[in-house]
């Protein structure tokens, strides 16, 4: 069922990135903010960290979050999953969306 994003105006949104670790494992990350619905696109409010601009062919990946499910994403009332990867071999990086989110560096690859 298609959520309007009308109706989540003001709840706590969450957008769940999946990834892949260097040894070929899943690896995912959660990331929160407040839905802010313009009448035109919807927008992840968050604070502190930059908000984001949810693509509107993601819209139908909004989805109620599941009671038992809550914890783990972080008190979110709804949530959308997105897959990234790394860039093609002599991609240009402005041609791909800049999310100004940020993955957690490994503990190993920390300086």
């Amino acid at each position: 069922m298609l959520v309007d994003p009308q109706s989540i105006h003001g709840k706590r949104l969450a957008m769940l990135v999946w990834g892949k670790k260097p040894d070929g494992s899943d690896d995912v990350m959660v990331y929160t903010g407040i839905a802010d619905w313009d009448g035109q696109h919807l927008t992840m409010v968050r604070e502190p960290g930059p908000s984001f601009s949810v693509q509107d062919d993601w819209l139908d990946r909004i989805k109620a979050v599941d009671p038992e499910a809550k914890e783990t994403l972080l008190d979110a009332e709804y949530a959308f999953s997105v897959t990234v990867g790394p860039l093609p071999d002599g991609a240009n990086p402005d041609d791909y969306l800049s999310t100004g989110l940020r993955w957690p560096q490994e503990p190993d690859d920390r300086q």
